[in-house]
């Protein structure tokens, strides 16, 4: 609405009472804002986490399918075995390291175990299926941990619910002030600030009848 309205250059002052609660709208707005990133914040954390998890998990599942070969009676299992396990003693404990580091090295990890050194003792003993997982899993998390919002969460705990109800009793407050006006004095000004309420009100409207499948048209505010 407050987009909307100031689209159409109209001026809160041409109405006391209205520019009052526009000024409280516009007031409650970004603080509610806030709030918003402040739980988009949160979401985007436990996200990670639990990316963050499955990639470990895929690293536990590459150690143990190694181990399978550590009591072979085959000598180029054997050789293989040995091998590997002095290329995964280097990477021990990665799933220990900061969120960075982890995938750094896991990034590493794979590109060792697929150089010229060591890809035929990875075919041979049958665990490239599990690299490719490990690599699967660490590019999901790097693609959120990359594209995760940058902005700055400050400290400051916010009564979503609170703001949520202050903010929709002013919108109400402002929607039926202008109802009640426009069909009273019906001047541009209000005319067209109901016009305003009325397209974002259409908008959501819409949205939600093609969520639920009906298509029943927004009443006036």
């Amino acid at each position: 609405f407050i987009t909307d309205f100031e689209s159409k250059n109209l001026d809160p002052a041409s109405d006391a009472e209205f520019k009052t609660l526009y000024d409280s709208l516009k007031l409650q707005s970004p603080v509610y804002d806030a709030a918003l990133m402040q739980i988009r914040a949160k979401a985007e954390t436990e996200l990670l986490t639990s990316l963050d998890y499955i990639r470990d998990k895929k690293v536990t599942t590459l150690r143990r399918a190694l181990e399978v070969y550590k009591f072979t009676d085959v000598a180029t299992e054997k050789t293989a075995y040995g091998l590997l396990k002095i290329l995964f003693k280097v990477y021990k404990n990665i799933e220990t390291e900061s969120f960075e580091a982890e995938s750094l090295g896991i990034d590493n990890l794979i590109i060792e175990l697929r150089n010229t050194t060591h890809l035929p003792a990875m075919q041979l003993l049958g665990i490239a299926i599990h690299v490719d997982n490990l690599e699967t899993a660490n590019n999901n998390f790097k693609t959120t941990f990359n594209t995760r919002s940058t902005a700055t969460i400050n400290t400051t705990v916010y009564d979503t619910k609170k703001l949520r109800a202050s903010i929709l009793l002013t919108y109400k407050d402002i929607a039926e002030y202008i109802l009640v006006i426009a069909k009273r004095r019906n001047t541009a000004f209000y005319i067209d600030t109901l016009t305003a309420m009325n397209n974002g009100r259409k908008y959501f409207a819409d949205l939600l009848a093609r969520r639920s499948g009906t298509n029943t048209p927004p009443t006036n505010p």
